[in-house]
């Protein structure tokens, strides 16, 4: 195990390496430069910011300069559209945002997408089964940039239960939450439904019947731990994306995170924003990943002797 878990720690730095080196490739490639604006600069201006922020230096030493000082100092460097701020007092100051925001909405997607998809398959065929994969293709079909102001209008607006916009209570985050989540939930809910669908066919939980175990020893210990493992195939992914937010949901609620500011920077061309929120947000990403390798080892013995025979 402790081999597989040192080769999966290389293979993800080498895919952060490729993500940073494919970015600076790709921003570069772009047409203009981050001090073109409608306001023509002289071309003396624009020379001496490009030798003030080492952009008049080759690529390839512009490159070896940002890994240093990435690997070294851990410092994405100084925003161009900031005189105070760096890229790194960004991610400080807002990031912690959009992690709130993201794990309010992984809870409400795991603990009701779970809940949901079990009921669905206990009860399968029922009432019970068909509400539950209703609300399911609703949070699959509805885009947050529709929820979100379904949400606001109807328990914001009409009912007056919770604030309409901006961040500071734990109210302003319920809305959001719910949201950002509900997509997520439902794709949780639909998945462990039909999981839980086909473990309760299998031979081995009808032999655990017939040996007079109760429901609930069967169902907890025999199906669900077996029905959720392709649910932590995804949980990865979807955390990284939770945890990072997302631009509209921050822009409709008028929340203060990381998103909107690396969506802009793409915008203003501002290539330590764009270089330094895309590092944090795969670094982010690939970790959730490597976590997930870890987890299966720790929930099914099998993959864990598996890794080991590599």
């Amino acid at each position: 195990m402790l081999r597989y878990v040192l080769q999966r720690l290389m293979m993800l730095l080498v895919t952060l390496w490729v993500v940073i080196t494919l970015t600076f490739i790709l921003m570069h490639a772009i047409p203009g430069d981050p001090f073109t604006s409608e306001k023509k600069l002289p071309e003396s201006t624009i020379q001496n910011l490009k030798a003030f922020y080492g952009l008049d230096k080759p690529l390839l030493v512009q490159y070896v300069n940002y890994l240093k000082n990435i690997v070294v100092h851990q410092d994405f460097g100084p925003s161009f559209k900031s005189k105070t701020l760096t890229v790194n007092d960004y991610i400080a100051s807002n990031f912690p945002v959009s992690a709130q925001l993201g794990i309010q909405s992984l809870l409400i997607a795991l603990v009701f997408g779970l809940t949901l998809g079990v009921i669905a398959s206990l009860r399968h065929n029922t009432a019970l089964d068909y509400t539950a994969m209703i609300i399911a293709v609703l949070g699959v079909s509805v885009p947050n940039i529709v929820l979100a102001p379904i949400l606001i209008n109807i328990f914001a607006v009409k009912l007056k239960w919770f604030p309409i916009a901006m961040w500071g209570t734990f109210a302003h985050t319920v809305l959001p939450s719910i949201a950002l989540g509900a997509h997520s939930m439902a794709v949780i809910a639909r998945l462990m439904r039909s999981n839980m669908l086909e473990v309760l066919n299998q031979d081995y939980i009808r032999t655990a019947r017939s040996k007079g175990l109760s429901s609930f020893v069967v169902v907890w210990r025999h199906t669900i731990r077996n029905a959720i493992l392709p649910v932590i195939t995804i949980l990865g992914p979807l955390a990284a994306t939770l945890l990072t937010g997302t631009f509209v949901v921050e822009q409709i609620f008028g929340i203060p995170g990381l998103g909107k500011y690396f969506v802009q920077s793409v915008s203003d061309r501002d290539y330590p924003m764009i270089l330094g929120t895309t590092i944090f947000y795969s670094a982010i990403l690939i970790t959730a990943n490597f976590l997930v390798d870890i987890a299966y080892g720790l929930i099914d013995p099998r993959i864990k002797i598996g890794a080991k025979g590599e």
